[in-house]
C-alpha cells in the first residue's frame, strides 16, 4: 500500500509538470503576437491574432485544470480516501478524452491548412502583397514576418515577385525595387551576432527565450516592419553574383509548411504523452482502491 501511494504521488508530480508546461506555452502565445502572422498564411482570417488568443486561453484553461487534477491526485495519494481517488480517476478519464480530442483536432486543422496552401499563397502574393492599404495588410505583414523569420523570399523563390501587383506599383513610381526589403539580409537582424547564444535568440524571434529577452531589454524593435538591409543596392541588383550575401533566394513555402507540421506534431505528442502519464495514474489509482478494499474486507 505504501509503495502504491508513493507511485501515485510521483505520477502526479509528472502530471503537475505537464500542466505547468501547458500553462507556459499558453502564456508564450499571448506574449508573442507574431504567431498570428504565421497563422494568417494558413487561414483566410482578418484577425488571425484572435484565433491565437483562443488557442492560448484554451491551453491556459487546460493547464490549470491539469494542475488542479494533479493536486487532487496528491491528496488522494496522501490520505488514501476511496472517494477522492474515485473523483480523481473520473477527472483523469475526462482529461484524457479532452487531450486526445485536442490532439486530433490540431492534426486535422494542420492538414486542412496545408491542403491547397501553394495555390492560395501564390494567388495572394500576386494580387494582394503590398499592393495598397485596403488590399490585404495582414497578409503583407505575415509574409514579411515569414521572410524575416525563416530567411526566405517569396513562395518558391525571389523571382515570385516579378509581375505582381506590388512589383507593378514600384514600376509606376520609378523606384528600382525587385524584391521586398524583408527578402534582403538585414543588418538589424544580426545586431547581436558577436554572441552566439544571443544571436540564436534574435534569429529565432518567435521563441520563448526571445520573448523574455525583449521584455527584459525593452527591445520592441520589429525588423520585419522597418527592415534595414546590409546593402540595399546589392540586394536589388539584377546581377545574381552581386546579390550573393545580400538577398535570400530560397522560397518560404517549404519552411512555413515544416513549421506548421512541427507545431501540430508538438501538440499531438504533448496530448499523447500527457494521456499516457494519466493512464498510468488511473492504473495505479485503481490498484490502490482494490488494495484498500481488500484490506477492509480482510479486516
Amino acid at each position: 500500500m505504501k509503495y502504491l501511494k508513493i507511485s501515485l504521488f510521483m505520477f502526479n508530480l509528472l502530471i503537475w509538470l505537464a500542466g505547468f508546461m501547458v500553462v507556459v506555452i499558453g502564456v508564450w502565445l499571448l506574449l508573442e503576437p507574431s504567431n498570428g502572422h504565421l497563422l494568417n498564411l494558413f487561414v483566410r482570417s482578418a484577425s488571425p491574432h484572435y484565433t491565437v488568443h483562443i488557442v492560448a486561453y484554451s491551453l491556459l484553461g487546460l493547464g490549470f485544470i491539469v494542475l488542479a487534477v494533479g493536486f487532487v491526485g496528491c491528496r488522494a495519494s496522501l490520505y488514501g480516501s476511496q472517494c477522492i481517488i474515485t473523483a480523481y480517476v473520473v477527472a483523469l478519464v475526462v482529461l484524457i478524452i479532452t487531450e486526445l480530442a485536442t490532439a486530433a483536432v490540431g492534426g486535422f486543422l494542420a492538414y486542412r491548412g496545408i491542403s491547397g496552401l501553394e495555390e492560395r499563397l501564390l494567388e495572394r502574393l500576386a494580387d494582394h502583397y503590398g499592393h495598397d492599404s485596403t488590399s490585404d495588410l495582414a497578409f503583407t505583414q505575415s509574409l514579411d514576418y515569414s521572410q524575416y523569420k525563416f530567411n526566405c523570399c517569396g513562395i518558391y523563390g525571389d523571382s515570385d515577385y516579378n509581375g505582381t501587383a506590388w512589383w507593378r506599383d514600384f514600376k509606376l513610381t520609378g523606384i528600382n525595387r525587385r524584391v521586398p526589403l524583408t527578402c534582403c539580409i538585414l543588418k538589424n537582424h544580426e545586431f547581436l551576432s558577436g554572441f552566439s547564444v544571443l544571436s540564436f535568440i534574435v534569429k529565432n524571434a518567435g521563441s520563448p527565450m526571445s520573448v523574455v529577452s525583449r521584455v527584459f531589454h525593452k527591445d520592441n524593435e520589429k525588423p520585419w516592419v522597418v527592415p534595414q538591409p546590409k546593402d540595399e543596392i546589392a540586394c536589388q541588383s539584377d546581377d545574381p553574383m552581386a546579390q550573393l550575401g545580400y538577398r535570400h533566394k530560397e522560397g518560404c513555402m517549404e519552411k512555413v509548411t515544416v513549421w506548421v507540421r512541427y507545431e501540430s506534431l508538438k501538440l499531438v505528442f504533448m496530448g499523447l504523452i500527457m494521456a499516457a502519464i494519466q493512464t498510468v495514474g488511473i492504473i495505479v489509482s485503481t490498484l490502490m482502491c482494490k488494495t484498500m478494499r481488500d484490506i477492509q474486507n480482510g479486516g
